[in-house]
């Protein structure tokens, strides 16, 4: 007897035939699609295309997409705000100094009114001389806490002193195109 012929097992056909037939089909989407593996050129000629010319249709060139429009914003603007208003139609700005709890409370509060209604945030320190001239120049109170909605292109439509309830700041922001 062949020890070896009876301790082997043989693979039925239909599985040989199977893995056969998927090692072909996945050859050919390498084939088909090439640079899928290890092939990084983007080189168009290394698939061959039967070219066929139309002597009657002049050739189309591939449209460029559409130029993304420009953010136009007031002069003038203190540099948080106006990053701010290039991403968001609205911003919420909290106006405060830096060591007060007091302050720091109506930051969250103007924070948390933002957040509800999807307008962009911004707090501005006063204890710093140079964003205390910006906000001064801009229109804004420098007392503190104080927070101002903001609309493109950098007007202040809604201006509140002290601290303010996150509900009234998201109303407000909300009239004046937040989450819109």
């Amino acid at each position: 007897m062949n020890t070896i012929a009876a301790s082997t097992r043989r693979v039925p056909r239909v599985a040989l035939i199977g893995i056969v037939v998927l090692t072909a089909a996945f050859a050919a989407l390498m084939i088909v699609r090439a640079g899928v593996i290890g092939d990084t050129s983007t080189d168009s000629t290394a698939i061959a295309t039967p070219s066929r010319t139309s002597p009657a249709t002049p050739s189309k060139s591939p449209q460029a997409s559409p130029p993304k429009p420009t953010v136009v914003l007031l002069e003038g603007l203190p540099s948080p705000i106006a990053s701010k208003l290039r991403y968001s139609k609205v911003v919420v700005v909290s106006v405060y100094t830096g060591t007060s709890s007091g302050d720091r409370a109506a930051v969250a509060q103007a924070r948390s009114g933002a957040r509800q209604v999807g307008a962009g945030f911004t707090a501005i320190n006063v204890l710093d001389e140079k964003q205390a001239r910006a906000v001064a120049r801009f229109g804004a109170p420098v007392d503190s806490p104080a927070v101002l909605v903001v609309r493109r292109p950098g007007r202040i439509v809604a201006q509140f002193t002290g601290t303010v309830d996150g509900k009234i700041v998201a109303q407000a922001a909300h009239n004046a195109g937040a989450g819109r």
